[in-house]
């Protein structure tokens, strides 16, 4: 009954409307508009009358379609974005916002540099906050081209969730869906929050009854604070530790764990239980043409040391240690991280990211951007603290 009322009301929307745009009637879109209406009692009126004026933006298509870009080293990427000039901005915005920042650090817990360097390197402290209408660019990407250019369902899906939120959040704010701008992705503010996000983490944070991430750097500020503080930051704790890794420099490995050969135990089992191939457990300890294993017999283990893979840490700095990957600086061995190589050109330099490294690639899934984040916040950091401004 309901999607029989629904398809009579759409009917009558378009006698009554002087030239609907496609996204109106797009199949897709009819069925957003359909699930809009009935989950969260917006009016037919009200979703025709949106989707009838967002537009199909034909440089967002291109955009999305453009070959990828090579994957930058590291030494290359962090020139993007870490420079004296982004560097000299960010002391001049923490001056200028000092108060709000440090009420942010206060209330939140987030380290002020932090929250410089984050809207430093998304928008440039508020200079590229993207000049497209949130509604089309969502429109493009889950009407058209993840539609019918670059079929992923996920992607499709994910746009789609991001333009319920668009509208949820402009009712929720008292905004109108198709005066907000973003990226071209939908990216919205100085943060640069995506709808759900924005529902999810935006904070009036001068109580001035609409948490304005466009143009309020204060609200921006307590935003990419309270995104933080969600999202795990721990107050006062560092972000990420340099390391040497010692297990090249001869030829040697580190001690790794001995294992006493229990009855029952294979090759596969015990392999499978320290999470190593067995062809490296063979190769370890001499067993190439082994069929089988004794009881009492001692096996070598060591653990491949696994760099790179963004998770939650999970490995102690003492485990990783025993891998062959050291703290330059006394720390917790207790205390968990994850073993990080960066290309510097002509070689690397190894780091230990902790907990709150992996909290700042929740912004960003990026080793690479949560690093650049990091060494943006030290640099600014260095710059701006003194007899004047005491950090």
């Amino acid at each position: 009954m309901k999607k029989t009322l629904y398809t009579a009301l759409v009917i009558a929307c378009a006698l009554i409307s002087p030239a609907w745009g496609n996204y109106a009637e797009h199949p897709d879109a009819v069925k957003f508009s359909e699930k809009m209406t009935e989950k969260h009692d917006f009016s037919v009126a009200e979703m025709n009358g949106w989707l009838s004026n967002a537009k199909r933006v034909e440089s967002i298509i291109s955009a999305m379609e453009r070959p990828a870009e090579k994957v930058k080293p590291w030494y290359q990427y962090k020139k993007h974005f870490i420079s004296d000039l982004r560097i000299s901005r960010g002391v001049e915005f923490w001056l200028q916002h000092k108060d709000t920042l440090t009420r942010a650090e206060s209330e939140f817990g987030v380290d002020a540099a932090m929250i410089v360097s984050i809207i430093g390197v998304e928008t440039n402290y508020g200079r590229n906050v993207g000049s497209y209408r949130v509604i089309d660019a969502l429109s493009t990407l889950a009407f058209d081209y993840y539609t019918t250019v670059d079929k992923r369902e996920s992607r499709r899906l994910f746009f789609t969730h991001q333009l319920e939120n668009l509208f949820l959040l402009a009712r929720d704010q008292k905004q109108d869906p198709q005066s907000l701008l973003g990226s071209y992705a939908g990216a919205m503010g100085w943060g640069q929050f995506m709808p759900s996000s924005y529902r999810d983490y935006a904070v009036d944070f001068d109580t001035d009854g609409f948490a304005d991430i466009w143009n309020n750097p204060t609200d921006a500020i307590g935003s990419v604070a309270n995104y933080f503080a969600k999202h795990g930051w721990r107050s006062g704790q560092a972000v990420a530790l340099r390391a040497v890794l010692e297990n090249t420099a001869n030829g040697s490995r580190p001690e790794g764990t001995t294992h006493i050969v229990a009855a029952g135990d294979t090759l596969y089992a015990v392999a499978n239980q320290y999470g190593i191939k067995v062809s490296d457990l063979q190769t370890t300890n001499n067993l190439e043409n082994a069929r089988q294993l004794s009881v009492g017999q001692e096996l070598s283990i060591h653990t491949p040391l696994k760099l790179n893979q963004l998770r939650r840490p999970s490995t102690t700095l003492g485990d990783l240690k025993t891998q062959g990957l050291r703290a330059l600086e006394p720390a917790d061995e207790s205390r968990k991280a994850l073993p990080l190589e960066l290309d510097i050109g002509g070689g690397s330099e190894y780091w230990l990211g902790l907990n709150n490294f992996y909290v700042i690639s929740r912004y960003n899934p990026r080793i690479k951007y949560a690093m650049a984040v990091y060494q943006l916040s030290e640099l600014i950091r260095s710059q701006y603290c003194g007899p004047e401004n005491p950090c």
